[in-house]
């Protein structure tokens, strides 16, 4: 046996072994992609690449002034909402006692004026906005407006029984109210209804039996008990924020420090990065991706699942909804200033992953600007470019739910922590 001739062989493989194990057990570096989260349904997890792996803790007096920044932001948006609604009740009103074209046209544009401010305003879905189950949740945005929630049969059911003169119509079924169904009875022009055939108001004859005169009158009616309702929760609103009524401000902004709402800073922070994800649930797959069919469509395209149907006005509704982000996430001052995520990112270390977030929204409100045919035409006409905005908007979202999450040790909102897409 010749020993000899495999002396080299055997070196060799020993350095080759000692090699491969120094590469698989070497640390990586603060830049690495280390996120390593399980893909759902087949997708690609979103993976940070600038991510750092430690952060050195904010400044608390810095907390204190984003809280109080994003506590006085949330309240001016809702007092901006709240005269465009009371603007909206009195056209609504005028058009249910004139059913001119001129008095529906006057009401129409108070909508379109009411719902640009309340798009904006609702992406602080925080407190008395937010759901029941949340930290001093009231439920108050479902019930101005419920998107994606609507279902125009319960509306043209209630437009035969006059459903919307009922002195409980302020707390029926919230898919048949608020600035959705405003939209349906104020725009939409047709004779037809929502209803299956075989529904008691198509069966019975009831629908059938409204001529155009009275369908109308009918309409103009369900808008302006719509609009009562709007405006009674708008103010409700705000007097739960302000801090001489409610002072719902009070307990963001002294959050951890006497707020009974929210015991530590970082309850108030998980709380606003929940209404952060308005722009990756309602936005990103509500309004771009089921539309497009890239989320919850069996179709190429869902038409029938785009925000504004009758109206037509996604495009001031998408540019609303981007505002609002930029305000809650770069500041609520003119071109971004103020203080509030971005700025806590860059305290504990992440400065270029908050300059990512502000590129990526940057690009996605520049794509929302670009369009110059209205979103609900595009799904027909370029379904590659509507598809386009729904990337731009993925991009700032996919950041927002796994990078940012992870670096500033924040909570996902309940439903989004296997959501991959």
């Amino acid at each position: 046996m010749n020993t000899t001739r495999r002396t080299p062989l055997l070196a060799l493989l020993v350095v080759v072994t000692i090699v491969v194990t120094a590469i698989a057990c070497r640390k990586r570096t603060p830049d690495e992609n280390v996120y390593t989260r399980g893909t759902a349904g087949g997708g690609t997890a979103t993976t940070p690449t600038t991510t750092p792996t430690t952060t050195t803790p904010a400044p608390a007096s810095l907390k204190v002034e984003i809280l109080k920044a994003e506590a006085d932001c949330a309240l001016g948006r809702f007092k901006d909402f709240e005269p465009k609604a009371r603007a909206l009740r009195d056209a609504a009103r005028a058009w249910a006692d004139d059913r001119s074209a001129a008095k529906r046209t006057a009401a129409r544009e108070a909508w379109r004026i009411a719902i640009v401010s309340w798009e904006e305003a609702e992406v602080f879905r925080i407190g008395p906005a937010a759901a029941e189950t949340e930290r001093g949740g009231k439920g108050l945005r479902d019930q101005i407006y419920p998107f994606p929630l609507f279902n125009r049969c319960e509306v043209d059911i209630r437009i035969v029984n006059r459903g919307y003169a009922d002195p409980s119509f302020g707390i029926s079924l919230i898919s048949a109210r608020g600035l959705g169904a405003f939209e349906y009875v104020a725009f939409y022009e047709g004779t037809d209804n929502g209803c299956a055939p075989g529904s008691a108001i198509n069966l019975n004859g009831s629908w059938a039996a409204l001529d155009l005169t009275e369908l109308t009158k009918r309409k103009a009616e369900y808008a302006a008990a719509i609009a009562d309702v709007v405006l009674a929760r708008a103010e409700a609103l705000v007097r739960a924020w302000d801090p001489v009524a409610e002072n719902f401000h009070r307990e963001l902004a002294t959050a951890g420090a006497g707020s009974k709402t929210y015991a530590t800073d970082q309850d108030a922070f998980n709380a606003l990065n929940f209404a952060a994800f308005y722009i990756e649930n309602e936005v990103k797959d509500e309004k771009l991706g089921r539309p497009t069919g890239l989320y919850d469509c069996a179709a190429m395209t869902c038409p029938d699942a785009v925000e504004s149907r009758w109206a037509r006005a996604g495009n001031a509704h998408l540019k609303a909804n981007l505002l609002g982000f930029r305000r809650l996430f770069e500041g609520c001052g003119t071109d971004g200033a103020g203080p509030a995520f971005d700025d806590l990112l860059r305290a504990v270390g992440a400065g270029q992953l908050a300059d990512r977030m502000l590129a990526a929204l940057a690009n996605a409100r520049a794509t929302a600007d670009g369009l110059t045919v209205p979103f609900e035409d595009l799904l027909g006409s370029d379904l590659a470019r509507a598809r386009a905005v729904h990337a731009a908007v993925k991009a700032t979202t996919d950041l927002l739910k796994v990078d940012v999450v992870t670096v500033l040790n924040l909570e996902l909102p309940m439903g989004s922590e296997g959501d991959n897409d």
